[in-house]
Parts: C-alpha cells; structure tokens; sequence
C-alpha cells in the first residue's frame, strides 16, 4: 500500500484601502487570519485554482530528494494580460506577463503554505487573466526564471486599488 501525494493551489485576491497594505501590524496579523476574518478585514474579489507545472513537480521532486538545499520555490509572483484559454503543466512562461513581485510573506500551518504577495494602489494595473509563481533563475525582470505554477482568471485592477494575493498550496 503506497502513499500519494497530491497539491492543490487557490489564489485569492483581496482588495483593501492603501493605508492597510502599508501597515506592518495588519501585515503581520494577516497571516493569523482566517478565511472568515479575511473576509471581514478586506474584500475577496478572485478565487481560483492553479496547475503545478511540470517544472514545478521536478522542483517540488528536487527538495523532497535533495540532501542539501535548493532554491525557493516562490521566488516571485507574477500577473498577466494575455489571451490565455487554457494552461498546461508545460507551460513555460505567461502568456503576456505584466508584473511580478517578490512575496511579502509565507505562512505554513498543517499541511498548507499560503504566499501572500501585495500590490500597492498603482502597481500592476491592468486585466489580469493569468497569474504564476516562479524560481530557479527568477529575478525582476519579466520572464526570468522557471514557472513552477499557472492559473487562469479574470480580475481588472485599477489604480487607487490596493489588492493582496493570497496564494495557497495544500497538500494532501
């Protein structure tokens, strides 16, 4: 009898007011947060599910194997504009990537870790229809580095708007 392992990704976007996404108290506490408190601090405007690329299963595969360390596995969270239909565990990159950022935190509790990402009220605004994390190689500069998961969704962020990406990977 073996085990298996499965990961599921959520994305989650909540918009909030400027002076929130700033506060490093509310920062800190908003890894606590539970879903409902989440819900009643900001607005969720987005949830939707993710694919593991095939180079984020090797990556994932790398650290489970590997005696010494590897590198993170998110790196940078970035957003996209493209005309995306469908995404594929081959994917390599978004389709039109529009900004990444470095995450502002990770909380692990049980078997999940949720990568909180912030953008302030004018940074990435566009339509978003596709979003990733990256490693290996990744940097600031768009398309650097390896995809490791892709999502499609649709959310219009516009300026004045503060969101926080709250990106969680459960394992079961």
């Amino acid at each position: 009898m073996g085990d298996t392992l499965h990961i599921e990704g959520i994305l989650r976007i909540y918009e909030l007011p400027d002076a929130l996404i700033h506060d490093a108290v509310f920062q800190a506490a908003w890894q606590r947060f539970t879903l409902s408190e989440k819900a009643r601090e900001a607005k969720q405007v987005v949830e939707a599910h993710n694919l593991i690329t095939t180079a984020g299963r090797t990556q994932i595969l790398n650290f489970i194997g590997a005696s010494g360390s590897t590198g993170a596995f998110a790196k940078y969270y970035s957003v996209g504009t493209g005309a995306i239909y469908v995404v594929q565990p081959s994917d390599t990159a978004l389709a039109n990537e529009l900004f990444r950022a470095v995450p502002a935190s990770y909380s692990v509790v049980g078997n999940q870790v949720t990568i909180t990402t912030n953008f302030g009220t004018s940074q990435a605004n566009g339509t978003y229809t596709e979003a990733g994390l990256w490693g290996g190689a990744a940097s600031g500069t768009l398309g650097s580095g390896t995809l490791y998961t892709h999502l499609l969704y649709s959310y219009v962020k516009v300026n004045g708007v503060a969101i926080i990406n709250d990106y969680t990977l459960t394992a079961t």
